[in-house]
């Protein structure tokens, strides 16, 4: 080998490097699974101070049932397929969601998880499963943060317009964001957590996670069957805001333990539907 050989040798720089044996999909997987650890575990920790371990594990520690198979679906695919060696970029973005998740603030991971969401899966050169794994990711971040900030920007007016069409079906006056009951004294104020955006985050989290598992990249034809995801979630929550309102027992009933955990599983249920319909050819073939 010559000597200007070896000096172009020498200058050239690695395109792709690996850490400790890791590949770029398992690095990627571990800063998800860190970033979305954070960003929950002080939700976690209050549902097993308040209801124990076997309640809280029974009521999804605090979080829907939808989000913890929403998180193993995206995980699943952040490791599926033959992994490549991480370049520079990887190893930079990785490091800063590593970095972000040492802050001792859930917001900042869920921040931090929609950045490199949106890093990877605007990145044509990654594999699209783990583009896909990305998209889930940034959906996560929505229901975790987005949904939440919308909600103290907005939270007048959607509940307002959840509060006037729930006097719409059931007859009784309305002010504000407050409903009288139908029968019996007494009225009813709809809250952050009980709007129907709120709940259709959680639907539509679940949806992108489900339709990414067996279509990686998005088409066109699933902005219906989101859309249609989006318009049911807020019929069944208007649906189960109406039934509170009847009268101050039905109002426990429904939005006691009980009732929730029915309305959690209708909305389930109802997000696998659709994304079920929208990758039914992908299923099935």
């Amino acid at each position: 080998m010559t000597g200007d050989s070896m000096s172009n040798l020498s200058l050239q720089k690695p395109s792709s490097w690996s850490v400790a044996g890791f590949g770029r999909r398992q690095i990627y997987a571990a800063v998800f699974a860190l970033l979305i650890a954070t960003s929950i575990v002080a939700k976690v920790g209050l549902a097993l101070a308040q209801l124990g371990a076997v309640n809280a594990l029974a009521y999804g520690l605090g979080l829907s049932w939808a989000f913890w198979l929403s998180f193993g679906l995206c995980i699943r695919l952040a490791l599926a397929g033959e992994d490549d060696a991480a370049r520079p970029a990887d190893l930079l973005a990785a490091g800063a969601g590593v970095v972000a998740a040492l802050v001792p603030l859930s917001p900042a991971s869920s921040l931090v998880a929609t950045a490199l969401g949106l890093f990877i899966a605007l990145d044509r050169g990654q594999d699209v499963r783990l583009r896909a794994a990305a998209m889930i990711l940034i959906a996560i971040a929505v229901q975790l943060l987005w949904s939440r900030l919308v909600m103290l920007v907005f939270i007048s007016p959607i509940a307002s317009l959840d509060a006037h069409l729930v006097s719409l079906i059931v007859g009784s006056p309305v002010h504000g964001n407050v409903v009288g009951f139908v029968h019996g004294a007494g009225t009813m104020s709809i809250l952050g957590a009980c709007t129907s955006v709120q709940n259709a985050s959680v639907a539509l989290m679940l949806f992108v996670a489900i339709v990414r598992t067996f279509r990686p990249l998005p088409v066109a034809s699933e902005a219906g069957y989101f859309l249609g995801a989006f318009l049911s979630v807020v019929a069944i929550n208007v649906a189960r805001l109406a039934l509170m309102a009847q009268n101050v027992e039905m109002f426990h009933l429904v939005h006691g333990d009980v009732g929730e955990s029915v309305v959690n599983m209708v909305i389930t249920l109802n997000g696998l539907a659709w994304a079920a319909m929208s990758v039914r050819r992908e299923i099935f073939r």
